[in-house]
Parts: C-alpha cells; sequence; structure tokens
C-alpha cells in the first residue's frame, strides 16, 4: 500500500484508541500514525525512509523490503519499548503497526521495491522468512485508491468527529 493509505488505516486506529485514553488523545492518535509508516523504514522510497534516509538504506541493505520490519517480532518489540514509557501510547504504536502489516498482507506491486521480498509480509520472521498474505490488491491500484483509501479517511473522519 501507498504511504497515504497507510496513514489513513492508521488514522482509523488511532481515533478508535483516542477515543479510550482519555488525556492522552494526541499522542495514541500520533503514535498510530507513527506505526502506521514505521515498518516502511526498510525502504528508502517510503515516506519516512526519504525522511531518515541513512537509516533507511541501512535497515533495506540489511533485511530488504517487506523483511524483519515487517514481522510480528517487530510489532512486539517497538510497541513493548514505548509501553514502558506509556502503555496505551506503546499500545497505539502497536495498533498503527499492525495496520500496516496487514494492509501490506493483502496487497502486491512491481518494481525494484518488490523484487527483493516480493508480496506478503514475513509475520514469523526471523523463524520463517515465509510469507503470510495474499495477493488481493495492487499498490496504488484502483482498488487501493477508489475503495481503501475514501473508506478508512471516512471512518477515520467521523470516529474523528465524535471525539470532538
Amino acid at each position: 500500500m501507498m504511504g497515504r493509505t497507510h496513514l489513513a488505516l492508521g488514522a482509523v486506529a488511532g481515533v478508535h484508541l483516542a477515543a479510550a485514553a482519555p488525556g492522552l488523545g494526541l499522542p495514541v492518535a500520533a503514535a498510530a500514525l507513527l506505526g502506521s509508516i514505521l515498518p516502511d523504514l526498510d525502504t528508502p522510497y517510503s515516506k519516512l525512509g526519504r525522511r531518515l534516509w541513512p537509516l533507511s538504506r541501512l535497515v533495506y541493505w540489511s533485511f530488504g523490503h517487506r523483511g524483519g520490519t515487517h514481522s510480528a517480532v517487530f510489532l512486539v518489540f517497538a510497541a513493548a519499548l514505548l509501553a514502558v514509557a506509556s502503555p496505551p501510547v506503546g499500545i497505539a504504536l502497536g495498533a498503527g503497526i499492525a495496520t500496516h502489516l496487514a494492509a501490506d498482507a493483502v496487497s502486491y506491486g512491481y518494481g525494484q521495491r518488490f523484487t527483493f521480498r516480493g508480496a506478503g509480509v514475513p509475520l514469523f520472521w526471523p523463524l520463517s522468512e515465509r510469507k503470510a498474505g495474499f495477493r488481493l490488491l495492487k499498490v496504488n491500484g484502483l482498488a487501493e485508491n477508489l475503495v481503501v483509501l475514501p473508506w478508512a479517511l471516512l471512518w477515520a473522519g467521523q470516529a474523528g468527529w465524535r471525539l470532538i
């Protein structure tokens, strides 16, 4: 999926979790948004990768795209690390990462960014590099842009409106 779709899905998780954490709404929503794009730190072509390109290139060189940062181990490690400081914020980061992994598990693409690791996500990495998921939506395709992205934006907007 494209970064904008990952962010929209993270916003859905963020507004729902923000409603459940009074007083921590903004940090919780921000953590979910960050988590929704954090796994793509493994590619210098992503929204986050372009901003942190030296780190992104190192992670890409080490794991490739849709490698270790697209696993359950990464999700648990990142969420637990942040949960030490604030459990609700750590849970929100984990939820954002989970939306990213779910979206990438059902999407596929072509080109340099996908040839190293392919479609799906290595959910059980490092125990197995076998991909979990199936090829349902083409990255930046019609279904993503005309169904998933608008649906997520409307859902996040509607849920967020109730928080005001």
